[in-house]
């Protein structure tokens, strides 16, 4: 046999190839095209070395939510307002101005994507809701990034071109992926016939098409110009949640997206616990499975955070998953970052809107309740006010990390990758150089053991169809295997008592045959006992053991005559 072909050499071979690919690839960062933002008023944040930095070159005020696009390693390309476009350079954008949006408060009314067949083109997407403009609707403009040398400029005659079928679109907008990983959503609403509908357009190579209706289960609130405000749509492209305005204030639709045909399928409706009164444009985690929503407390005074768990279809269920995670002096709109926390803009209302140079974020944002924790003030922004909500974006690739298994040393954890789109080849490294070669592993879901305890960096590499690399990591941490001993059966004499010690941890839980919670007990009687000792990350140790009394075994005591 060639010595190369010999299974451990096999092996061997691969994990050198695997090391040289890991340390080749050190530094290449997913959601590049995030890396930006612009919003408010001359806001900027930057996250190209990880956290985001406040940044002052941006030339754009606007109250309302903004688009950003940058390329895959985060170089900045432009960003608008709805009205005017900037370049990388902060100047107007060649053709740039003019654009029909408009800058409604906590509503989303421009979005950018990029072409389908051109990687050098965009389109820009704009509302305009403003009835003394002249020019109510959808609109479209094109953004060629080969024009003014590479600067970028909208290309003449193909600015606020109206979209097909969109005269009577209204109010905020949102988009995501085709199921085809390939081709676009626009998805809105608008009224027809005294009720609310959704439309969705898709953009293919072929360009923007008339759109697909779902009907909605609310209906129009007839002479209240209200719209619904921006629909939030999972990162998955698969749940929906718009809120529409009714005579109450705003409620709230949980919808299924379909991305293979545009399909909205309406489930049912649902009230926050309070009134709504000035809401912030709403958010899903990056993996679907937390909604959050904010709004006002009362009087413009105190304001709060609602958090539901968007995995719960059943309507029941959802609504009562509801949780406050925050109450504080701010209402704001919500946008993920590529780190997988939620930034929120902070607007303060009296006469007037206020705004705050600082974001908000929830930290964790796929823990339930408190855990999630949120922040005021927690980025600062250089004394630039944040507006009423930051920067929207369409996400063209992403890449994490799910696991599934107990944490806990010597049982297995089975790694999935969460990766947009499908990857064509993917690393890992399990950050846990003692496990040799079993280290690191190129199968889509693979199971690693680590012996050890203690916190470990997983990382994960995925090369796309297009030849483009992400990373991703995540730290896990490996708990003890509780292993309890209860010792050898054994055999006692009548009337004696008996400790059984599982052993102490002030972080286990404990639970005995008897029923008892106690780290140990105490026994007088034959049988079987046995005590189940459990981890906080649900790690699982038991033991059992046989007392056996020797009845009438105990001698009485001995009489002492005295003479």
């Amino acid at each position: 046999m060639h010595p190369t072909n010999h299974p451990a050499n096999r092996k061997l071979l691969r994990y050198l190839c695997l090391l040289m690919l890991l340390f080749l690839v050190q530094g290449v960062f997913a959601q590049g095209e995030w890396n930006n933002w612009y919003f408010g008023l001359k806001a900027g944040l930057t996250f190209q070395s990880g956290a985001p930095v406040a940044v002052f070159n941006s030339e754009m005020g606007t109250s309302s939510y903004s688009a950003v696009i940058s390329d895959s390693s985060g170089q900045l390309l432009f960003y608008t307002n709805g009205f005017a476009v900037y370049n990388r350079n902060h100047s107007l954008l060649l053709n740039g101005s003019g654009l029909l949006g408009e800058a409604l408060i906590r509503n989303r009314m421009v979005i950018a994507i990029p072409f389908i067949n051109n990687p050098q083109k965009y389109y820009i997407f704009t509302v305009n809701n403003n009835p003394f403009s002249g020019t109510l609707g959808f609109f479209y403009s094109v953004v060629d990034m080969s024009l003014d040398n590479g600067l970028g400029g909208i290309v003449t005659g193909m600015k606020n071109l109206p979209v097909p079928d969109g005269s009577q679109i209204r109010r905020s907008i949102t988009a995501t992926r085709h199921a085809n990983n390939r081709d676009f959503w626009i998805i809105t609403t608008r009224v027809e016939n005294g009720l609310n509908v959704y439309c969705s357009y898709l953009v293919n190579e072929t360009g923007i098409h008339t759109p697909v209706i779902s009907p909605s289960l609310t209906t129009w609130l007839s002479g209240n110009d209200f719209g619904p405000l921006a629909p939030a749509i999972s990162y998955s492209g698969l749940r929906l949640i718009t809120p529409f305005y009714n005579a109450s204030g705003y409620c709230f639709e949980y919808s299924s997206f379909i991305p293979q045909t545009g399909q909205v399928i309406s489930h049912f409706k649902f009230n926050l616990p309070e009134i709504p009164g000035n809401l912030g444009t709403g958010c899903f985690s990056l993996s679907g499975n937390k909604y959050y929503i904010m709004n006002e407390k009362d009087s413009y005074s105190k304001y709060k955070m609602f958090q539901y768990d968007a995995s719960k279809t059943d309507s029941s269920d959802f609504v009562n998953s509801c949780r406050i995670v925050y109450t504080g002096n701010y209402v704001g709109c919500m946008q993920p970052g590529n780190n997988g926390k939620i930034y929120f803009s902070q607007e303060t209302k009296a006469s007037a809107s206020t705004y705050i140079d600082s974001l908000g974020v929830i930290n964790y944002p796929e823990l339930s309740g408190a855990s999630c924790f949120c922040q005021d003030n927690a980025i600062g922004l250089g004394g630039r006010q944040s507006g009423s909500a930051p920067t929207f974006f369409l996400q063209r690739y992403f890449a994490y990390i799910n696991h599934t298994g107990g944490l806990c040393q010597g049982m297995p954890v089975t790694f999935e990758p969460n990766t947009w789109p499908p990857p064509d080849s993917l690393w890992w490294n399990f950050g846990d150089p003692a496990s040799g070669t079993e280290n690191f592993s190129n199968d889509s879901t693979p199971e690693h053991i680590f012996i050890s305890t203690g916190t470990f960096t997983v990382q994960m590499i995925v090369r796309h169809v297009d030849m483009r690399y992400d990373t991703a990591t995540i730290n896990i941490t490996i708990e003890p295997q509780p292993s309890p001993n209860l010792g050898p059966d054994r055999t006692v004499c009548e009337n004696q008592t008996v400790v059984l010690d599982a052993g102490f941890n002030p972080q286990w839980t404990y639970l005995w045959s008897t029923g008892a919670t106690t780290s140990s007990i105490a026994v007088s009687n034959s049988g079987t006992y046995g005590v189940t000792v459990t981890s906080p990350n649900s790690c699982i140790g038991s033991d059992t053991v046989v007392l056996s009394i020797l009845p009438g075994s105990t001698p009485l005591p001995k009489q002492i005559r005295h003479n």
